[in-house]
This record gives structure tokens, C-alpha cells and sequence, in this order.
């Protein structure tokens, strides 16, 4: 089991290999992992800290501690979040080997490690104790200190992992889109990495005008790049005809419009101009936030939020109604959703036929509650 199934992938690549994660067991305040690389060699990484994952960090490390007082960190994340932290930019073939992975749409990460001394690893430590047993602040306190140790890395390589779609997910999409469902996906992958996604399971097509807003500066460029869609699109989703307009949008982007008044009125213009929308590189506040957006500014829109994982989980609660995926990204989206389903495809029956069940039977109880109501309060007249 791991925190993630990218990590689950990744031991299990290295086991096809020869490299074996053989066991794991508790040692004082540490965790020794038994690594066997083929045949009779193995060694044990005693694993002192764990840098967890968080929205804000993008990233996690591991230290290893050895046994003449250093230790080694390990680090993955984001190429956006690792290129600050390398103490070298990213080699070219890096940056092209990133390109064409996230053209494939493959989750990329960069993998960065550096040496601590033994000084420095003793002092971090200490520093780190403090922190933990803090009263007031203990989060932004470990978050500080671990930003600090996660400097100066030296280059690694990359991971890439295939995000693989269940059963049915394109069908089910159609068939959203055709009922004049508006689809958003909400994401943390890359712009390239989304919008193949994207293309994979229909929900941008060939022919499709698509709008992008990324890499801006300001809320003022957000606003005009978004005021330039021309207003025909606007047009043809007023008089019922299909929408033949996607947008795509970056984290960064996204920030900027939802900072400024004028421009997230222009967002959601643009928005209803159009069949679909891709919001890439995502926070998990950013996706609630956009959500609400869409609930401030048509008060009678319903809106429906699906997701898998924890970051999804403020988005699931931002919504009318909120549904989690049971699968491999854990239980959290599941526990904080109105209901759950197994599988992506079952939302269509969710929707179309179950939902509008419930939907005739609450308006024939309001009905038959109305009149009861009504026949009870007459009879005293």
C-alpha cells in the first residue's frame, strides 16, 4: 500500500526490474525498509522523516539517515514546483522529455536528492522537534522548516505514469454533453498532460475552437484575452445550437480571474459560450472556488462536482450535489460526498434516470402535501 497510486506504480516498476522492496518494520521513531537489488545483496534505508504531500507544497520528501550522521534527502513533485528547489536548472533533455510526456498524457514528476551533513542534519532535526511539539502555528512551522532542508536538490530524472481511463468514461461524457450538461474538468495535471486527457475521453474534439487562457501576468490581460472570444459563440448557446467552444485555463490564470470582479464575470461569459472547459495546474481551494463562482454568478444553475481523491474534496462540498469515485486515491472523496459509485460510467444512470425519479416523486409528495394541506385546512372553514 502507499499514499498514492503513483507511488504503488513506481515500486512495482522497480520490482520488474530486480530492485524488491522486501519488508518494512517500525525501529524506534524510524521505518527500516529491506531493499534487495538480485541475488543476495540487500540494504536496509532507515527513513527518519517523511515530508508529506499538501496542495500548497506540491511535493514530497523523504531522509534517509546513514549511519556516519548524515543522511540523504529525496524529493518528488511538479517540474513547476522542483525547478525552483535544483540548485541547476533542468537539463535540456529534461525539458523536452517533459514536453513529449505530458503530450502522451502521462503524469510527470521530477525526482531531486541532495546530501545533508551530519551537522546540518543534527541541527535540522532539532529544529524540526520544535516544531512538531509546537502549540501555536505547528503546520506553518513544519512547513517553514521543511522548505528549508528542500533546497539546493541536484537533478534526478523523471517519472511518468499513465493515468488510464475506466470503462465507458467517453461514452458517458457524449452522453452529459448531449443533454446540455456543461463539463468542467478540474485538475492538478499539466496544460499539455490535461488537454490530451481531455482529447482521449471526447471531451475536446476535432474542430473545436479552444480558447486559452494561460500563463498571464494579471487580472487586466485575463479579462481581455477573455472579452476577445467573439460574441458568435455567445450567440449560438442562446439560440440552443450545439456549442463548438472549449476553454482552457491555468492555475496561475485562474488565480488572477478569481482575484478581480470584472474578470470572473468575463470567465463565466465565456463559459456559458461554451460545451466544456479544461482547468489545469489546480489547487484544491481553486476548484471549490471555482465552483461557488459558477453558483454566484447564475443563482438557479445546479451544479454537480465528481472527484476520487482528497483534493477533490472541496470541490465536492462547494457543490449542490457532490459524488465520490471509490477506487485507488482512497476513501476521502467518498466521506465527504452526497453519494458514491464505483465506477465514472455509473453517473449517467445517476443523472438520467434515477435523479429524475427522485426528482417527479419529491414534486408529486410537494403536490399531494399542497393539497392535503389545503382539503385538512378547508374543512375547519
Amino acid at each position: 500500500q502507499g499514499e498514492s497510486p503513483d507511488e504503488v506504480a513506481l515500486v512495482q516498476a522497480a520490482s520488474n526490474v530486480g530492485i524488491v522492496l522486501e519488508r518494512r518494520e517500525a525501529v524506534g521513531n524510524s521505518v527500516v525498509h529491506r531493499v534487495c537489488y538480485g541475488g543476495d545483496r540487500a540494504e536496509d534505508h532507515n527513513i527518519t522523516h517523511v515530508l508529506g504531500f499538501t496542495s500548497d507544497r506540491a511535493r514530497m520528501s523523504v531522509i534517509a539517515a546513514r549511519s556516519d550522521g548524515s543522511a540523504v534527502l529525496t524529493t518528488k513533485g511538479a517540474d513547476s514546483i522542483m525547478a525552483g528547489l535544483l540548485k541547476d536548472p533542468l537539463p535540456a533533455q529534461a525539458t523536452r522529455a517533459l514536453a513529449e510526456f505530458s503530450r502522451q498524457g502521462l503524469r510527470t514528476l521530477v525526482v531531486a536528492r541532495k546530501t545533508i551533513p551530519p551537522a546540518d542534519f543534527s541541527a535540522w532535526r532539532a529544529r524540526w522537534a520544535e516544531a512538531n511539539s509546537a502549540m501555536e502555528d505547528r503546520n506553518a512551522k513544519l512547513d517553514r522548516e521543511a522548505a528549508a532542508i528542500e533546497e539546493g536538490l541536484t537533478y534526478v530524472g523523471i517519472t511518468a505514469l499513465e493515468d488510464r481511463l475506466q470503462d465507458r468514461v467517453p461514452s458517458t461524457i457524449a452522453t452529459l454533453r448531449e443533454a446540455g450538461i456543461r463539463v468542467w474538468v478540474l485538475t492538478g495535471d499539466k496544460v499539455e498532460t490535461a488537454v490530451e486527457i481531455a482529447k482521449s475521453c471526447k471531451l475536446l474534439e476535432a474542430g473545436m475552437k479552444i480558447v486559452k487562457v494561460v500563463d498571464t501576468s494579471s487580472p487586466r490581460e485575463c479579462t481581455t484575452k477573455l472579452r476577445e472570444v467573439p460574441r458568435s459563440s455567445s450567440e449560438l448557446s442562446l439560440k440552443g445550437m450545439p456549442l463548438r467552444q472549449a476553454m482552457v485555463l491555468d492555475g496561475k490564470s485562474v488565480g488572477h480571474i478569481l482575484s478581480d470582479a470584472k474578470a470572473k464575470t468575463a470567465l463565466y461569459e465565456v463559459a456559458v459560450a461554451s460545451s466544456s472547459c479544461v482547468c489545469c495546474r489546480l489547487s484544491p481551494m481553486q476548484k471549490r472556488e471555482l465552483v461557488e463562482l459558477v453558483r454566484m454568478q447564475n443563482p438557479k444553475a445546479i451544479t454537480l462536482a465528481i472527484g476520487d481523491g482528497a483534493n477533490d474534496v472541496p470541490m465536492i462540498q462547494g457543490a449542490h450535489v457532490g459524488i465520490g469515485i471509490r477506487g485507488k486515491e482512497g476513501s476521502a472523496a467518498v466521506q465527504a460526498s452526497d453519494m458514491a459509485i464505483s465506477q465514472f460510467h455509473f453517473l449517467g444512470n445517476l443523472v438520467f434516470c434515477h435523479g429524475r425519479k427522485a426528482y417527479r416523486r419529491i414534486a408529486t409528495f410537494l403536490c399531494f402535501f399542497i393539497y392535503k394541506s389545503v382539503a385538512l385546512g378547508w374543512s375547519y372553514v
